[in-house]
């Protein structure tokens, strides 16, 4: 049952996500293997939007390590423990409470050796600055332990490249490339895992999956001369190409119509109520902006459905069935039609 579960969601996400995103576009340097331990490792830029979209993209019933700060309330922890979500502790979450990882490492530990997949970030939080961070040692500790209990575990390393135009609006494009694989057995003596090398390699192709500017000194003015440029951000492979080469940019550039901006008010005007509790109500209690996304994307496939399930009804009761029919295209077709004429 749990299975059937984690599919229908999978696939109301899949759904929500035409909704939502222009365009999401997905690019497999190598195949995913469906019979074996794998560990997707991607930057980590979009909250709760990144694992969604890694799931869908990577079509593997995954587990999920996720920080311990969103299983605070009961309710959701139980819908997050039905996902397969698992909670990891951080240093920020009290010093106390890093002991609670043992016990969850070491279930991932069962996972890999029953051949299951894990989604891990492993740059230890998120953050919507286009670079590949210090990598943590969790998922490094993970396969070290593994290796150690189940030394015939084959565990394959899939780096994963997690790309957004612009992350905090409604019609953006995303990408998501997941790289060549990595085996960890290159980095393990039969006793210990040289995790600084296994990280290392690791990091380096995670740059080139996703957008990566160098220097910190120079980030904002880096990221102004390739927003001034219109660079697509979802081909990383292009943009960083443009950065090494002196903000020389041939690609394809990022283009917003008319059009789009004028439908997308008629689109705000048709889902008057979920954009006022949007604006009103959760958008300002939003406090990390890595968080914006995820928001409005949970209400708009939560409640612009129900919204237009009652529009539907009340429009069919009060001036009939074929006023009801056109209500409920227009509420399906309007924004699939907007979001593809971007």
């Amino acid at each position: 049952m749990n299975i059937l579960w984690i599919k229908f969601i999978q696939s109301y996400l899949k759904l929500g996500f035409k909704f939502y995103y222009q365009k999401t576009s997905a690019v497999y340097l190598e195949k995913i293997p469906k019979d074996k331990a794998v560990l997707f490792l991607g930057n980590h830029q979009n909250a709760l939007l990144d694992p969604l979209i890694l799931t869908v993209k990577s079509n593997r019933i995954n587990h999920f390590l996720t920080r311990a700060a969103v299983f605070k309330n009961l309710t959701v922890a139980k819908i997050l423990n039905s996902l397969q979500m698992l909670p990891v502790y951080r240093m920020i979450d009290g010093v106390n409470t890093i002991q609670k990882n043992k016990p969850i490492f070491t279930f991932c530990t069962q996972l890999l050796r029953d051949k299951k997949s894990i989604v891990l970030f492993p740059e230890g939080s998120h953050s919507l600055r286009r670079k590949v961070r210090p990598l943590k040692k969790g998922a490094a500790r993970i396969i070290e332990e593994t290796l150690q209990n189940y030394p015939t575990t084959e565990i394959i390393i899939i780096p994963v490249g997690v790309n957004y135009q612009s992350p905090t609006k409604y019609g953006d494009s995303m990408s998501i490339y997941f790289g060549h694989h990595i085996s960890p057995n290159n980095y393990w003596n039969g006793e210990n895992l040289d995790i600084l090398g296994l990280n290392k390699e690791l990091s380096e192709n995670l740059k080139t999956l996703t957008t990566h500017i160098k220097s910190s000194a120079d980030y904002e003015l880096s990221i102004k001369k390739l927003e001034k440029l219109k660079v697509d951000f979802t081909s990383p492979v292009g943009v960083n190409e443009c950065l090494n080469n002196n903000f020389k940019y041939s690609g394809k550039k990022e283009q917003t119509s008319v059009i789009f901006l004028m439908i997308s008010f008629l689109i705000k005007l048709f889902y008057f109520i979920p954009y006022l509790i949007w604006k009103k109500v959760a958008y300002p209690k939003i406090k990390e902006k890595e968080f914006i996304g995820t928001f409005r994307y949970s209400l708009i496939i939560t409640l612009a459905p129900i919204h237009l399930i009652l529009m539907t009804v009340l429009f069919s009761i009060v001036l009939g069935k074929n006023i009801g029919l056109i209500i409920l295209v227009t509420g399906i077709f309007l924004p699939l039609i907007t979001l593809r004429i971007k």
